[in-house]
């Protein structure tokens, strides 16, 4: 009997959110897209929650109001610093090793904070999951992430 070669193989996608933020709120629909679009995909979800004000009672209220099936946690892990994180919400695509593949908005349909367009242009985070599992590079490998500061990071400003 031949055995099947099983590809231990994964991609994360680790996402730092914030229960409060509006902009997290607002692109949760983008994120069970997402879930759902791979989900058959050798990729996982991660929801990480990097305040330290953030309680789990509010974490497990967030993911189901927002109906996210991702695992989601505090990050007791020191994920933050270790991925340089300063916004919620900021999304890292990392492969097997923890390589940094993407690192930046999940779209760009805010373009500051409180100022969106009517219409999603680009998908970064889809894109960047996409050319991944193709074994491509990411066409583009960073982008700005807007959104709501993360405590106790410094604050930086976009590129204009």
């Amino acid at each position: 009997m031949r055995m099947m070669k099983v590809d231990p193989w994964v991609l994360k996608v680790v996402l730092f959110l914030a229960p409060l933020c509006p902009i997290c709120q607002n692109m949760s629909y983008d994120l069970r897209q997402l879930e759902e679009e791979f989900a058959d995909a050798p990729v996982e979800f991660v929801g990480v929650f990097p305040n330290a004000s953030t309680q789990v009672e509010q974490i497990e209220a967030f993911r189901v109001e927002y109906g996210l099936s991702m695992q989601m946690k505090q990050d007791t892990d020191g994920w933050t610093e270790a991925l340089n994180a300063h916004w919620t919400p900021e999304a890292f695509v990392l492969d097997v090793n923890d390589s940094i593949l993407y690192q930046g908005r999940i779209n760009d349909r805010y373009f500051a904070p409180g100022r969106r367009r009517n219409k999603t242009r680009n998908r970064d985070l889809r894109e960047a999951i996409a050319s991944s599992l193709r074994g491509a590079a990411v066409a583009v490998p960073r982008t700005d992430a807007v959104g709501c500061p993360i405590e106790g990071m410094p604050v930086l400003s976009p590129k204009q």
